[in-house]
């Protein structure tokens, strides 16, 4: 019997020994309760297959494992410290992290990350540490520590990130201590409330001369934290039209000339386009340029299109020969990091076809920026009906 016994012992232990193992370069070991995994500085190119399942603090830094896929952790999901520093790692695959619930501390600093799959954070709830620095990623999601109420130590610092987000750390409650210099930020109105939150907050923001503008050129150099109160005014978008409809007669071939005119001297510059859904809804859209070229007259849309319309920098599309295939709702919009404005009139060739006569509109004035043969306003509508021609309906919407 007491054979027996010391049979069944030796083949326990014997499995135990295979389920628990420690892969080689890694060495194992057990302390007050923690399962250490200690694979640091071993020239590893992939994580090791075959850690202790139980392991609960793992080292993997100072490697060159360059990616890390999906399902990389799912065996050792009782992880509660992640050890990733000074690798190569420039790409990690969506759900790499997510099964890692236990997770209190995970350090990814001084790699070559660009693109992180920031969805995975939100199941690391308990998470308290969080080392991103000395990456380069670019993207900062306004969501992405909406999850983490625990977490007391933030380091994003030397990256590329150009903005942060209004409210990417409103969730933290917890968070004592946040680094986010040598970054090259923008210092457009869309940052302005960082300057304010810094001085405000009691969460401790260190190297505050190293949080610096890289744009605009004005204000490279200069602190977030001394930026100047910025004039910010979203855009305000209307469409003037030509010919004046109250004293012209307009055929199917006429020329029709809309302009967008963008007021308000928005701050900063807005993104300009046209778009154009027909009666038939094929949809084209125009993206006008962000500096213009004062040297440069030419069209902004390419052959594939210009035969129908011609878009200029300065906002003015020109449908050339008007006819039932430019039937549609011709929409600009402009948009700053203050919001979106849009404009759109509808235009319709309407009545019996009648023969074609050519346009004798003004187009050089309609390229200029400062126009006076501007339509008058007649209540929203205005509609021409020629006899027994084809009329052009032009609606502001």
């Amino acid at each position: 019997m007491a054979l027996w016994l010391v049979s069944v012992l030796v083949v326990w232990t014997s499995v135990l020994g295979l389920t628990q193992c420690c892969p080689e370069p890694c060495t194992c070991s057990d302390k007050y309760t923690h399962q250490f995994a200690d694979c640091a500085y071993k020239d590893l190119l992939l994580l090791p297959v075959g850690l202790p399942s139980n392991v609960t603090t793992l080292s993997l830094s100072a490697n060159k494992i360059k990616h890390l896929e999906a399902k990389s952790f799912i065996n050792v999901t009782q992880v509660t410290s992640l050890w990733l520093a000074h690798n190569e790692i420039v790409t990690i695959e969506r759900n790499t992290l997510a099964p890692l619930v236990q997770l209190r501390n995970l350090d990814l600093s001084y790699n070559k990350i660009i693109n992180f799959p920031w969805e995975d954070l939100a199941k690391l709830t308990v998470l308290q540490l969080l080392k991103m620095n000395n990456n380069e990623m670019i993207n900062l999601p306004k969501d992405a520590f909406s999850t983490l109420k625990d977490l007391r130590s933030l380091r994003i610092n030397n990256n590329k990130f150009t903005t942060i987000v209004q409210g990417t750390f409103s969730s933290l409650s917890s968070m004592s201590h946040l680094q986010i210099y040598n970054n090259p930020f923008t210092c457009s109105c869309n940052l302005e409330w960082l300057r304010d939150w810094i001085s405000e907050s009691k969460i401790s923001v260190p190297e505050q001369d190293s949080i610096v503008c890289e744009a605009p050129e004005h204000l490279k150099g200069a602190l977030v934290t001394k930026i100047p109160k910025l004039d910010c005014r979203a855009p305000t978008v209307s469409i003037t039209y030509q010919p004046k409809l109250d004293n012209t007669e307009l055929y199917e071939g006429f020329m029709v000339i809309l302009n967008c005119e963008i007021k308000g001297n928005p701050n900063p510059k807005p993104e300009v386009s046209w778009e154009v859904v027909n009666g038939g809804n094929q949809k084209f859209t125009f993206n006008l340029p962000s500096v213009v070229n004062e040297q440069s007259d030419l069209p902004v849309n390419d052959k594939t299109t210009n035969g129908r319309f011609l878009v200029f920098q300065n906002g003015t599309l020109i449908i050339p020969r008007m006819s039932k295939k430019e039937d549609g709702n011709y929409s600009c919009s402009a948009v700053n990091d203050l919001g979106r404005a849009d404009s759109t009139v509808k235009v319709v060739v309407a009545g019996t076809k009648k023969q074609a006569i050519n346009s004798m509109l003004d187009t050089t004035s309609a390229l200029g920026h400062d126009r006076k043969d501007k339509i008058p306003d007649t209540g929203g509508q205005n509609e021409l009906s020629p006899q027994g021609g084809w009329a052009i309906t032009i609606e502001n919407m």
